[in-house]
């Protein structure tokens, strides 16, 4: 690999450091990532002008163009790409908030804004899938219905917000993240859409860090970013869609993860129904949201305040 940073993009690295197809080096104290490009091929010139584009209002991780200006290199059949890491945002809602105050350019093939489609063909596919594995994972054939129920109920609860509320200027698109899950700063996990994603991804992480201030840190959010009554309710509908969960289920089908991860997820469900519930009562305060009948049943367990 060291040859072909050497040919493709004048570099030198004397240690490169793999991580299954990700080859990480320093030069001259400037940290790099040369890594496999997934994503669909016809995004790439649009990723790399959105990518120019940030670069003007944050300091962020920039795509590095090899010695023929292509921002991918072809190595046999796979395509790479080169990163300079120049920053790493911590994941909060402060460098969230940077992100999405910054007028996101128009850039249509990045946008996202059918999380019903997506997410119904996506249950789809994971129903085909544990037919054919539900074997071999034990705890996956256990826990799958409960969060397919869950993702049902996301489906269901934003069908009918698109239809009974509409939008309005505060229903604007901003710079959001693919997977919150991965580097703020991956110029290949930016996106456009609606300002309530990357707010829902983190409340639920929040959970699963153990995040004690995130009421407080809600307040904070809240007093700088006006959110409608369309805003809240597909906020509380991405809250509910488990997200966290296929994360993991789609690690351990493609063998980067142990199927035992989802431990800490199952044995933590009923505390995860008290949060979700408490998330619940404080967001009524900005708007009426509609209630979730298998949630009234933790009113009388609540342990948290908002």
């Amino acid at each position: 690999m060291k040859n072909i940073i050497e040919f493709y993009y004048n570099l030198s690295p004397e240690d490169i450091k793999q991580n299954n197809n990700n080859y990480y080096f320093n030069i001259n104290n400037n940290n790099y990532i040369f890594k496999e490009y997934t994503i669909n091929i016809s995004l790439i010139e649009d990723i790399t002008k959105l990518n120019i584009y940030l670069n003007n209002y944050l300091n962020t991780n920039k795509i590095i163009p090899n010695k023929y200006n292509n921002p991918l290199t072809q190595i046999n059949d796979n395509y790479y790409i080169l990163i300079f890491l120049s920053n790493k945002n911590s994941i909060n809602l402060t460098a969230i908030s940077k992100f999405s105050l910054i007028p996101p350019p128009d850039i249509k093939s990045l946008e996202r804004n059918n999380w019903q489609i997506l997410w119904s063909n996506m249950i789809d596919y994971y129903e085909t899938q544990i037919g054919e594995n539900s074997k071999k994972y034990p705890l996956i054939r256990e826990s799958f219905d409960y969060f397919i129920g869950l993702a049902e109920n996301a489906i269901s609860y934003l069908t009918y917000t698109k239809k009974e509320t509409p939008k309005t200027v505060y229903d604007n698109k901003v710079l959001s993240h693919n997977n919150l899950y991965h580097s703020l700063d991956d110029p290949l996990n930016i996106i456009i859409d609606h300002k309530s994603r990357d707010l829902a991804e983190y409340i639920k992480l929040s959970f699963f860090d153990n995040n004690k201030n995130i009421f407080q840190e809600l307040d904070n959010y809240f007093y700088y970013h006006k959110y409608s009554d369309y805003g809240i309710r597909v906020l509380f509908a991405r809250i509910l869609y488990p997200s966290f969960y296929f994360k993991t289920y789609n690690d351990i089908i493609q063998g980067i993860a142990k199927e035992k991860e989802l431990n800490n997820i199952i044995n933590n469900i009923d505390k995860y129904e008290i949060y979700i519930y408490n998330i619940y009562i404080y967001l009524k305060k900005y708007s009426n949201l509609p209630p979730i009948e298998w949630l009234k049943k933790r009113d009388i367990n609540s342990r948290l305040q908002p």
